[in-house]
C-alpha cells in the first residue's frame, strides 16, 4: 500500500469516525425516543386536545374531525372505543363519579360518558360553541370555554345545566385548575394574557400579561413550584409565578404550539407544534430548553402518563390515524 493511499484511507476513516460520533452525540442528546404506536385504521380526521385518565390507564383523544371521542388502553396499547359524539374538542375525566365530560364544539353541548361502559348517558346544552374543558373535583363542577367567544361556563353535571356564565376579557384557549387556591388559569389568546378565575365567586379576579410569549395557547399548572407555564404562538414558553402573576423566566420552543403537557415527576414541559415536539425543563429559577424531537405536521397535541412518564401525541397521515408514545431520555 503506497503512502498517498494510506493517507487517503486514514482521512476517510477519520471522517467516518467523526460522523459516527456526531450521530451518537445527537442521539445521546435527544430528549425523547420513539416508543409504541397504536394505529386507528380508516381514520383521517384531525385531533384536538389529549388527556390521560391515570386511574384507568387510558389516553383520551378528542377526535374532532372524525366526530368521535377515542379511548385507548395505555397498558394493552389498543383502542377501546371510538364513540360517536360529534366534533369532540376536549375530554375531562371525573374519577369520583366514573364519568368523562366531552366538549362537542359545533353541537353546542357537553356529552356525559360512562367511564365503565364507554356509552353516552347524558348531555348538557350550552349557549354557544364549546372548546377547552376541565373538571373541578373540589366543587364537582365542569368548566368549558366558549370557542372564540367571551364566556367560560360552569356546569353542574348532576343537575345537567349551566349554572354560571363567566364573562372573560377576550378569546379563550387552554386552562388549568388550581384546587388549593380555588382558581382557574385561562389563556386569553388575542390579548396575550392569562385570566385568573375565582371558582368560589365565578368571576375574573386578575389578568396577567404573558409577554414575551404572544398568542398564548398551551397552559399547564405546576403545584409544587407555584407556577404556570404558558406557550406562545411565537415560539416562546414562559413561567409565571402564582404569587405575583409575573413572568419569571422564558425559553425558546417550536412555533405554533397548540397544547403542552407537564410531567411533575421529571419536571419537564412538552410543547407540541407542527413537525416538532419541544422539551423544556422547569428549573429553580425558571425554564430551560432541552431539545426538540421530530414529530409530524398534525401532531399538535400532547399528554403525559404520570405513571409511566410516557409522552403521547396523536396524528393522521391522511389515510389512518395514530397515537404515538415517546420515552423520556
Amino acid at each position: 500500500m503506497n503512502l498517498p493511499f494510506r493517507r487517503h484511507l486514514a482521512a476517510v476513516v477519520a471522517v467516518a469516525g467523526l460522523a459516527l460520533s456526531q450521530t451518537q452525540a445527537a442521539e445521546d442528546a435527544a430528549p425523547l425516543a420513539p416508543d409504541a404506536v397504536v394505529k386507528i385504521a380508516g381514520s383521517k380526521g384531525k385531533f384536538d386536545f389529549l388527556s390521560v385518565d391515570a386511574s384507568r390507564h387510558r389516553l383520551l383523544a378528542a377526535h374532532e374531525k372524525d366526530g368521535t371521542a377515542d379511548f385507548i388502553d395505555l397498558q394493552a396499547g389498543t383502542v377501546l372505543a371510538r364513540l360517536k359524539v360529534g366534533p369532540a374538542v376536549g375530554i375531562a375525566p371525573d374519577p369520583q363519579a366514573g364519568k368523562y365530560y366531552v366538549s362537542v364544539q359545533d353541537d353546542k353541548r357537553v356529552a356525559i360518558i360512562d367511564a365503565a361502559t364507554l356509552t353516552e348517558t347524558g348531555s348538557v346544552a350550552t349557549p354557544a360553541e364549546t372548546d377547552a374543558i376541565l373538571y373541578d373535583a373540589k366543587d364537582r363542577r365542569v368548566y368549558v370555554t366558549n370557542d372564540n367567544g367571551k364566556y367560560l361556563w360552569a356546569i353542574d353535571p348532576v343537575a345537567g345545566k349551566v349554572t354560571a356564565a363567566i364573562e372573560i376579557p377576550g378569546e379563550p384557549e387552554c386552562m388549568a385548575h388550581d384546587e388549593a387556591a380555588n382558581r382557574i388559569y385561562l389563556n386569553i389568546k388575542n390579548l396575550n394574557e392569562v385570566a385568573v378565575i375565582d371558582t368560589r365567586t365565578n368571576t375574573v379576579a386578575a389578568r396577567w400579561p404573558t409577554a414575551p410569549a404572544t398568542g398564548p395557547h398551551g397552559l399547564v399548572f405546576d403545584a409544587a413550584a407555584g407556577r404556570i407555564y404558558v406557550s406562545g404562538d411565537n415560539g416562546t414558553l414562559v413561567a409565571l409565578d402564582l404569587k405575583t402573576g409575573k413572568v419569571i423566566g422564558s425559553a425558546r420552543i417550536t412555533a405554533k404550539v397548540d397544547q403542552i403537557a407537564f410531567d411533575a415527576g421529571t419536571r419537564r414541559i412538552f410543547c407540541a407544534g407542527p413537525n416538532d415536539l419541544s422539551v423544556v425543563k422547569a428549573t429553580a429559577t425558571g425554564v430551560e430548553f432541552v431539545g426538540d424531537a421530530s414529530s409530524t405536521a398534525t401532531a399538535k397535541n400532547v399528554a403525559v402518563d404520570p405513571v409511566t412518564h410516557r409522552v403521547w401525541t396523536t396524528y393522521t397521515d391522511g389515510t389512518d390515524s395514530y397515537a404515538k408514545s415517546w420515552r423520556q431520555l
